[in-house]
């Protein structure tokens, strides 16, 4: 049974939305740098590669540039980090019973994410067209 609370008792989900939006805004913006270890020692891109600069070029309305960057980032991660927030806090206030699916719909969310990071993460590494157009540093 899910007990019901005002939206007032969300406390915990707006603070790591603003931290995540802070990262972000850090990552984005230059002023916070993390290479890399992954493309350091092999010279692939990761799923996450480009990422930073996606989040650059999304911050200032660009939003061709920033699919170019990290294409997996955008269409994938970030709505699935809206949507995720959003049910933290439906759970937070008492008006979900969890924040992720459960059961085998939360196996089958998951696993479908985890699958498209792979397969992009492939993808993007593939040494030959169209697929060298999608790696972080082209």
């Amino acid at each position: 049974m899910t007990v019901r609370r005002s939206w007032r008792s969300v406390r915990v989900t707006p603070a790591v939305a603003a931290a995540g939006l802070a990262a972000g805004a850090a990552l984005g913006t230059g002023v916070l740098r993390i290479p890399c270890w992954f493309h350091a020692l092999t010279g692939l891109d990761c799923p996450f590669c480009g990422g930073s600069r996606a989040l650059g070029a999304l911050l200032h309305g660009d939003v061709l540039a920033a699919l170019s960057y990290n294409a997996f980032a955008l269409v994938v991660l970030l709505p699935l980090a809206v949507v995720t927030l959003v049910d933290a806090a439906r759970w937070e206030a008492g008006r979900a019973r969890r924040w992720w699916p459960a059961g085998a719909r939360g196996r089958w969310v998951t696993l479908v994410v985890v699958g498209l990071a792979l397969v992009w993460w492939v993808g993007r590494n593939l040494p030959f067209a169209p697929f060298t157009g999608l790696s972080a540093y082209a």
